[in-house]
């Protein structure tokens, strides 16, 4: 875990938030559909103390991000994608690379599954990360969908936060099992101990069927090495009948950060 980058800029909190483009729900079968990330935005109200082997230690603000994205490579409507961006919530499944807040503009795309932890230390394309399970990778988009759920339907409560930030904790920990995730938050931590633990599914009730299909992102050419930025998962895009639901929500995320001289900085893993 090293090179620290530049401090943080703008802070979002609570931002709306509408389905992702109706488009990618009739990309064909077979073919890798393109995101451009515009820009993203997160509530930054959550932190937390991500600790690993060798003494690894990192700070973070935690929970989904939400996305300004359009589908294809550009800002422009892509045929068969709405007129403009979608808000696109999503949580990260990397915590070894890095991405900014604000303005992006970034070309990721779905032509890799999510197998590995993403910790790709060297310029030589994947080399390093460690293989996922089946049930791994099953917990996470249970983890994920359940966020989804939880995001367009839970009243906006400091407690549903709390549970937004502590399945992005728990997704951490699912994937890199020889990491920990503390917050100091006594609701938030007990969050992350129950979506990551073994009884999990007890959790993921209120808000209807959990499923756990997802669909992972990378940068697009980068991913597999360090140049790469983070990589993110969200789950099945909703039916038309629900992309209302979502106009009025907020937006969070697992950008990472660490705190150097008493204040929060973007890191690199």
């Amino acid at each position: 875990m090293s090179h620290f980058n530049a401090v943080f800029g703008a802070r979002a909190a609570f931002l709306p938030a509408a389905a992702f483009a109706c488009g990618l729900a009739l990309a064909s079968p077979g073919h890798a559909t393109q995101y451009f990330l515009q820009s993203d935005s997160m509530d930054t109200s959550r932190t937390a103390h991500i600790n690993g082997p060798g003494g690894a230690s990192e700070y973070v603000y935690i929970g989904p991000i939400t996305f300004k994205t359009y589908q294809g490579t550009g800002a422009t409507p892509a045929t068969g994608a709405l007129s403009g961006p979608s808000d696109l919530l999503a949580f990260c499944v990397d915590i070894f690379h890095n991405i900014t807040l604000g303005g992006l503009d970034l070309k990721y795309d779905d032509v890799h599954d999510l197998t590995t932890n993403s910790n790709y230390q060297t310029g030589n394309p994947f080399v390093g990360g460690s293989p996922l399970s089946k049930a791994q990778v099953v917990q996470v988009g249970r983890l994920v969908n359940y966020g989804a759920l939880l995001y367009a339907s839970a009243p906006h409560t400091a407690d549903t936060v709390d549970r937004l930030a502590g399945l992005q904790g728990a997704i951490w920990q699912v994937i890199n099992p020889t990491y920990s995730v503390v917050s100091g938050n006594g609701a938030l931590d007990s969050y992350i101990a129950a979506f990551s633990g073994a009884n999990y599914l007890a959790g993921l009730s209120g808000y209807g069927a959990v499923h756990s299909g997802l669909t992972f992102i990378s940068e697009t050419g980068k991913y597999g090495a360090n140049a790469a930025h983070q990589s993110f998962a969200f789950g099945a895009v909703p039916e038309p009948a629900t992309w209302t639901l979502l106009i009025g929500g907020f937006g969070f995320t697992g950008v990472m950060l660490r705190r150097s001289r008493q204040r929060l900085v973007k890191v690199r893993f």
